[in-house]
């Protein structure tokens, strides 16, 4: 078992390591991504994706392929959402069942935070 806290190895208020530097620049969109993700996987996903697996209702979402059904409220979210919630899942999977050397997706995250800011929604 580890025990971290990330919180501190995000921090900018230490003199930090060019590699260290680095690091948090490409971990900066981390919390903004992973927030609404957990919304989306723990909390709005089930009750409206009915029989269809969480990544693949992800991926239709983010895709424009729309469920019908779904509360303009869950749909506005998700509209928001998807995009970053499917790469965060892609990485999550990776890390756990391919490499821990998975890198962070830190590019594509702001490719779809950019995606998301001027498409649907």
């Amino acid at each position: 078992m580890y025990v971290a806290d990330f919180g501190l190895a995000l921090s900018s208020r230490f003199e930090l390591a060019p590699q260290e530097a680095e690091f948090l620049k490409d971990h900066l969109v981390y919390d903004r991504c992973y927030v609404p993700t957990h919304v989306l996987r723990h909390h709005l996903l089930d009750r409206v994706r009915g029989d269809v697996d969480r990544e693949t209702f992800l991926r239709d979402w983010s895709t424009g392929r729309r469920a019908a059904g779904v509360p303009p409220e869950a749909a506005a979210f998700l509209d928001r959402h998807a995009r970053t919630a499917a790469v965060l899942d892609d990485f999550a999977n990776r890390l756990l069942h391919r490499s821990k050397r998975t890198p962070f997706p830190a590019a594509e995250l702001r490719a779809a935070l950019g995606a998301t800011s001027t498409g649907p929604g």
